[in-house]
């Protein structure tokens, strides 16, 4: 099961590597959506770092673990996940289109390694549509207000 997605963002490369890239403010980060991102251990972010993660799923929290698995300042970003039924990779990639704006491309690989997991995946896959919808609301958003930050930040530096 494979999702892409591609947002152009209008704000540097530089800075939408260094916000996408702010584990702190996504570890502290408690909003209504109750997705939760908690690092396993406290040494510093680098190839190999653990969170857990939990994020709801048709009103249940989904648990799983994810790893950081490569991190190229300032382009690309991935994370890889497995278990005994599934295993996954997200990688996220900048790419600048000029000097003030990028591009910010999203893909998601999972596979199932159990016949109940491949069971949810097709559940997904009659979703996709949904799915796919709602992916590209939400980047918008994330874009739109990146862009504003990025406009309203004095230093033009993230926080």
């Amino acid at each position: 099961m494979q999702f892409k997605h591609s947002q152009e963002i209008d704000a540097p490369a530089d800075y939408v590597f260094a916000r996408i890239t702010n584990f702190k403010k996504f570890e502290n980060h408690s909003g209504p959506t109750g997705f939760s991102f908690k690092r396993q251990g406290r040494l510093p972010v680098r190839i190999g770092t653990r969170w857990d993660i939990s994020v709801p799923v048709r009103g249940r929290p989904r648990r799983f673990s994810a790893e950081l698995s490569e991190h190229t300042p300032p382009r690309t970003l991935s994370y890889k996940s497995a278990s005994l039924k599934y295993e996954g990779v997200m990688s996220l990639t900048v790419k600048p289109v000029s000097d003030t704006s990028c591009r910010l491309d999203i893909q998601v690989v999972a596979k199932s390694r159990s016949f109940a997991t491949s069971l949810v995946f097709n559940t997904i896959r009659l979703a996709r549509r949904r799915i796919n919808k709602r992916m590209n609301a939400e980047m918008k958003k994330f874009a739109k207000r990146l862009a504003a930050e990025y406009r309203t930040t004095p230093t033009k530096t993230p926080t």
